[in-house]
């Protein structure tokens, strides 16, 4: 099949999951239902295709030098690509933990780490000084570690500065409320509770009679607080935002500046997913839902 689906591409151009029919097997993954799927996804992960486009939610692949300049067409030895990765873990964690660090590792490069090699690789990381290690306060006894490069970054943070290149190119989250993804980095794996005060679990797995909140519940960003959440579903044949659920959090307060900045961020969510219109029915308190209607239109 991998050779089936490379050769298909070389010879019909830039394919999707969809323009292979058949072979579908009882023991799929999350990657795909198919065999076909798994062999993109197969081949896209080993350098041979890389994405051409999208049609709609559907990655389409096209071969690597079809997309890639010819300077960037190499091949990594196997311990150069480790290296990367290693390195490429602390830009995806920011800061973490050398087990976090091992797991997210031995997931990336696909293959099984051993303990001792993630310590001799993270010693060899902290002797360079390409890493450095932090503790911190209320859990002394567990370093952290992140990238020697960041580390500015967090000692202005810890001023209570914000660096220069983390400043808003346009709005802000003051300005403009911001919908955060499920898997946003800054409140899931249970980090919402801690930093935010924000309780937050990603329902998409469970029942819909065990949900608290809904399917695909977004929590909302404004300012430096997480204020409210909601679960949006887009209809595609009317262009319809339809808000299922929207929950402010009991500290919330809302005001003119409020509702502006919400209003903001349902205009650049709508037109992120393409909708043209939204459906508020469900938005409480009344008062809030009439400002916010008047204020998109």
């Amino acid at each position: 099949m991998i050779d089936t689906v490379l050769s298909e591409i070389r010879q019909r151009g830039a394919l999707g999951g969809r323009d292979f029919d058949g072979n579908k097997i009882k023991e799929g993954s999350f990657r795909s239902g198919k065999v076909s799927g798994q062999a993109l996804y197969y081949l896209w992960l080993a350098g041979e295709l890389m994405t051409h486009s999208r049609r709609g939610f559907e990655r389409i692949y096209d071969l690597r030098e079809r997309i890639a300049p010819p300077t960037l067409q190499h091949a990594a030895a196997p311990d150069e690509a480790d290296d990367y990765f290693a390195r490429q873990i602390f830009q995806q964690a920011g800061i973490t933990t050398a087990k976090s660090w091992r797991a997210w590792f031995a997931g990336t490069i696909e293959r099984k780490v051993e303990a001792s090699e993630a310590t001799a690789r993270l010693d060899g990381l902290l002797q360079s000084g390409a890493v450095v290690s932090i503790n911190l306060e209320g859990d002394a006894k567990t370093p952290r570690y992140l990238l020697s490069e960041d580390f500015p970054l967090l000692a202005a943070l810890h001023e209570g500065k914000i660096p220069d290149a983390w400043q808003p190119i346009s709005t802000s989250t003051d300005d403009e409320m911001i919908f955060l993804a499920p898997l946003e980095i800054v409140s899931t794996r249970g980090r919402a509770l801690p930093l935010f005060g924000f309780d937050y679990l990603w329902e998409v797995y469970k029942p819909q009679e065990k949900r608290r909140w809904g399917y695909y519940t977004l929590p909302i960003l404004y300012g430096d607080q997480l204020v409210a959440r909601l679960d949006p579903k887009l209809d595609r044949a009317s262009g319809t935002l339809d808000i299922k659920g929207f929950w402010l959090e009991s500290t919330t307060q809302v005001d003119d500046q409020f509702v502006a900045a919400l209003a903001k961020g349902f205009l650049r969510f709508m037109a992120f997913i393409g909708a043209q219109q939204v459906n508020l029915d469900v938005v409480q308190p009344l008062m809030l839902r009439q400002q916010l209607q008047a204020r998109l239109g």
